[in-house]
């Protein structure tokens, strides 16, 4: 990029965070079936582990069984193994919403699943990478560790859509945001701000009612529903601002 196009990109403004708020959310609403299906074949397969921790539990607790030291520690195997596959599953799901976008929401939601499979370890890695970095920047001072994870903010999509991995991703994303930290800074602080008071609005009722009553419970599985809908908007949102500066930073 030479002088001219550094000084273009730099006058370069991204598109306003309320406009970008507005079309995440119209995208949303749009392909809201796709996300969920795409949700529910994770949930599905992370059933099967669930299910079979939770009967090693529940035979653990039948007389002449829960006295056995073997089946106790048989039992707290299979627990941590079926929660690992948990884990598997629900991260393959979330995934499956960045595919979704990559392939302009089309294709069958079950053959999106499937091509999560491949992306499991890079994406894991990548997050694990990114974490340490964060957490060892932090560890100097709190501002270090802010200032660099937002750098990092953009490397799950430079992975799945430019198939850079590892450090390459850490850089493109810096590279991508260099110049542009405190416009990408506002528009996140402020998706965060806006999500923040949606959560509050819709817990007001759990402070209304009796804690652990039944309505109590049922309202907090429902705004555990509802966050994880909406989960895909902050995904569309921050794809907005990756766009925008894959195009700035030709």
């Amino acid at each position: 990029m030479d002088q001219n196009q550094t000084a273009a990109a730099e006058k370069t403004k991204l598109t306003p965070s309320f406009e970008m708020i507005e079309t995440a959310i119209k995208v949303w609403w749009k392909n809201l079936k796709k996300f969920i299906l795409v949700y529910v074949w994770g949930i599905l397969f992370a059933l099967i582990p669930l299910a079979i921790g939770l009967a090693f539990v529940g035979l653990n607790l039948l007389p002449g069984v829960k006295d056995s030291l073997t089946f106790s520690v048989a039992t707290m195997v299979v627990f941590v193994a079926a929660l690992a596959f948990i884990i598997y599953f629900t991260v393959r799901a979330y995934i499956g919403i960045f595919l979704v976008v990559k392939h302009d929401y089309q294709g069958h939601e079950k053959d999106i699943f499937k091509e999560t499979k491949k992306w499991f370890w890079p994406y894991l890695g990548l997050t694990l990478l990114t974490s340490v970095f964060v957490l060892l920047w932090t560890c100097l001072l709190i501002i270090p560790g802010i200032i660099f994870s937002i750098f990092y903010s953009l490397a799950a999509y430079v992975l799945f859509f430019e198939d850079k991995r590892g450090m390459a991703a850490i850089r493109r994303s810096v590279q991508l945001i260099k110049k542009y930290w405190w416009a990408v800074f506002g528009r996140f602080l402020l998706l965060g701000l806006v999500m923040w008071v949606f959560t509050v609005l819709l817990s007001i009722p759990l402070v209304m009612t009796v804690e652990n009553s039944f309505f109590f419970h049922f309202w907090n599985v429902v705004v555990q529903v509802i966050n994880m809908l909406i989960g895909p908007i902050a995904l569309l949102f921050s794809y907005q601002i990756y766009q925008e500066l894959v195009k700035i930073k030709k």
